[in-house]
């Protein structure tokens, strides 16, 4: 079973907590898919200082969960449809997904990626960009699984 690890920049957990919990508990039955949310006081403090600070801090928080094949989330990143992203899933045992917090990821965290994704063209709430990667990772292990989820 794959292990997907979706990484975040968030100040509060509890935005879409509940449909994100849904879409792992749905996703259980055809991967490991774990939710892992970063927010301390050096983040706070750094946020605070302005754009270098916060992105230092972000490099800081994500080093220890580089696994596997490593994918930014950026709206300067590649466009791909739910079929290649299910290939990406079905080829990479384990994923680590990265989304970057108020002042994005820093330019040298996205070189040390794999791939660098947008999900849309549109600037979007990390949090909506969050729950839509949940949704996107659920309809991507259906599609490889034959499940009709993805019509």
């Amino acid at each position: 079973m794959s292990e997907i690890f979706v990484n975040s920049i968030q100040k509060n957990k509890n935005d879409f907590a509940m449909q994100i919990a849904e879409y792992i508990k749905m996703s259980q039955k055809f991967a490991a898919l774990k939710d892992n949310v970063f927010f301390n006081q050096k983040i706070a403090k750094a946020q605070s200082i302005g754009k270098d600070e916060a992105l230092k801090s972000y490099d800081e928080v994500y080093f220890a969960h580089k696994k596997g094949y490593l994918i930014a989330l950026d709206e300067r990143g590649e466009m791909i449809d739910s079929l290649q992203f299910a290939e990406i899933l079905s080829k990479n045992s384990q994923i680590s997904f990265f989304i970057g917090g108020a002042y994005g990821l820093s330019e040298n965290f996205k070189q040390k990626m794999d791939k660098i994704i947008s999900l849309t063209k549109l600037t979007l709430a990390h949090k909506i960009a969050k729950l839509m990667l949940f949704e996107q990772i659920f309809r991507g292990l259906c599609i490889n699984a034959g499940h009709p989820y993805h019509k």
